[in-house]
């Protein structure tokens, strides 16, 4: 760790390092939200604003609201079972601000809860739900306690942009298969390694050479 004297010369360099900490308090700098090169993600302000209206689905919402309703004539393969939604939703895209909701029985989220994807990585997104739930965090602090959680792509089903279409004719051809949903974010390199190689770190070109 390098020294106050090894970058301030003079004899008070404490004092200037003291300077330099009030300075970044008084301009808000220590409050920055940190914010990886590798995701995609709302600040604290708009996921706090998310919650406000997913309070009010909550609490407008009645059990009186609630009515049954019989089914017929779906085939079983229009009928998305949990179990089978990690090989069925391996193809869907995702945007932020997506209304989604939890299809899968197994893991931290119950089953059909619904919330909005705040977060997007290389594998997974980040979701702020409706309600809380034992299992649930913060998100690093961009969301209220209970209430966030990190899930993978196909655990989810996308309300917002719907995806998942199965015919109800029992003899349809199944849907033409799609490339998995895979975003990149953050900068590439200058020299990008050959499909299927892994990139080299602090790899650099080799200087161009002359032959005379």
């Amino acid at each position: 760790m390098a020294q106050a004297s090894e970058i301030f010369p003079g004899s008070d360099t404490d004092a200037r390092v003291k300077e330099i900490k009030g300075w970044l308090k008084s301009k808000g700098v220590r409050d920055f939200e940190p914010v990886s090169l590798f995701c995609d993600q709302l600040s604290k302000d708009t996921v706090a604003e998310i919650e406000k209206l997913e309070d009010s689905f909550t609490a407008n919402k009645s059990s009186s609201g609630i009515k049954k309703a019989i089914v017929k004539g779906i085939p079983r393969q229009a009928v998305l079972k949990p179990a089978h939604a990690m090989y069925r939703l391996q193809n869907q895209e995702f945007a932020l601000g997506d209304r989604v909701t939890m299809v899968q029985d197994s893991g931290s989220v119950p089953l059909s809860a619904k919330g909005v994807v705040i977060g997007l990585n290389s594998k997974s997104m980040d979701v702020v739900w409706d309600v809380p739930f034992m299992s649930g965090v913060t998100l690093g602090d961009r969301c209220s306690m209970y209430r966030g959680s990190t899930v993978e792509f196909n655990t989810c089903l996308n309300l917002t942009n719907p995806q998942f279409v199965a015919s109800t004719h029992p003899k349809a051809p199944p849907p033409p298969p799609k490339a998995p949903f895979n975003p990149r974010f953050g900068p590439y390199p200058a020299v990008r390694p050959t499909p299927g190689q892994p990139a080299a770190s602090g790899f650099r070109p080799a200087p161009p050479m002359y032959v005379i």
